[in-house]
């Protein structure tokens, strides 16, 4: 019989049987008159246990069906609850079990799949962990997985040693592609929204689906475009500045090359970053601007406003509120570019990297390089900078009125 990984069953078992049992079980209660609440908490429990139990007791039996039958230990302790859970006549009790039920497998994953794995990062950013190590007996923290505190943070802040360097290039890098990016889009998506929103319901449809289908296009297969575009030899730029008689320049190999004193590169993963990703606040924005009444606007126009007037003192700041949301999720967005920079330039040109950001710090030190505490750090301090961010965004743009 081959070797069977059980640390890989345990976690379907754990999923399988916390669903089922946080689904079903409250449902089952509430028609024999209990609290389906108590019921989602009791199936959670009794589902995980019988889950591992008999999952684990059905592949030590062996047999072709035996992996799937393990994946049905849950029901074991599950059904006997069902049955044995004596029915209690309360008249007055309130008839919740599908909300309960509803509720119960959405909250177990949250925290499972959200909660769990951020709490875990944060704990990983205090320890020199490494998944090759062997640590203590408590999710192998401790012994060769040392405690080290607040070292990381304090190596990020003094620049000492390399990664410490590159963390702060790619802090750089990343704080530079945000600054870029986030007035770059609302200045593309405000007017072309405008534009768009004053044609006929036709081509206010048509224009919308053209915009958007960057949006739903495969990151990889837009950074593998945009590759071919700016290729130093052949791409479609260069050969248009060879046409008119230009210098071709190597957008996104030559460490040197600079426009405007931002890197060359850079420029370019901005690019195509916002040809990808402008549609999706595009269509937020012609969304916003047909919820405004035109009331507004026709009394703006009967006070003798002109166009600008109207889009300045009166579509502008309606929008505030779209605003705040767009940018918030533009800010978030740009924190988290990786795909495009890891297809296009892989984090180069140059020794430490001109667009090395940091989600492609935080994958090569977890994934390539096995430092998942020096990760994890990196990835709380981007969260905090998102959070900064974002607070501020808020304070800035928020309003206090509706229309």
């Amino acid at each position: 019989m081959p070797a069977v990984n059980y640390d890989a069953f345990s976690l379907y078992w754990l999923m399988i049987s916390a669903f089922v049992g946080t689904s079903v079980t409250p449902l089952i209660f509430d028609r024999k008159g209990r609290s389906p609440w108590q019921g989602a908490l009791l199936g959670l429990i009794i589902g995980i246990v019988s889950g591992q139990i008999f999952g684990r007791l059905a592949l030590m039996l062996g047999g072709d069906f035996a992996p799937w039958l393990s994946l049905l230990g849950g029901l074991v302790g599950l059904v006997a609850l069902w049955v044995l859970i004596p029915k209690r006549d309360v008249s007055h009790l309130h008839r919740r079990g599908f909300v309960a039920g509803t509720v119960s497998p959405m909250l177990f994953y949250l925290v499972t799949l959200s909660v769990f794995p951020l709490l875990w990062a944060l704990i990983l950013a205090f320890f020199d962990y490494s998944p090759r190590r062997i640590g203590g007996p408590i999710l192998g923290l401790g012994g060769d997985n040392p405690f080290v505190g607040f070292e990381y943070f304090a190596q990020m802040i003094s620049g000492e040693g390399r990664e410490a360097r590159v963390f702060q290039n790619s802090l750089t890098n990343t704080l530079m592609f945000t600054a870029l990016v986030l007035p770059l889009n609302m200045l593309i998506t405000i007017p072309l929204a405008v534009l768009i929103e004053s044609t006929s319901s036709f081509f206010r449809s048509l224009f919308r689906t053209i915009y958007f289908l960057p949006v739903v296009t495969s990151s990889v297969g837009v950074a593998v475009m945009w590759g071919y575009i700016y290729n130093a030899q052949y791409g479609l730029l260069n050969n248009a500045l060879r046409t008119v008689g230009a210098t071709p320049v190597a957008w996104i190999q030559d460490p040197t090359a600079e426009i405007l004193g931002i890197p060359a590169a850079m420029l370019a993963v901005v690019i195509a970053y916002l040809w990808q990703d402008f549609g999706y606040n595009l269509v937020i924005f012609i969304a916003a601007l047909q919820g405004i009444p035109d009331s507004l606007k026709d009394a703006a126009r009967v006070d003798g406003g002109r166009p600008l007037d109207v889009f300045f003192y009166v579509t502008l700041p309606l929008l505030r509120p779209t605003i705040l949301v767009t940018s918030v999720l533009t800010v978030i967005s740009s924190f988290q570019v990786f795909d495009l920079i890891q297809v296009m330039t892989q984090g180069g040109p140059g020794r430490i990297g001109m667009t090395r950001v940091l989600v492609l710090d935080i994958y090569e030190n977890a994934f390539r390089f096995d430092r998942m505490g020096w990760a994890a750090a990196i990835a709380v301090v981007m969260f905090l900078f998102v959070a900064v961010l974002t607070i501020i965004q808020t304070r800035v743009l928020r309003t206090n009125w509706e229309y």
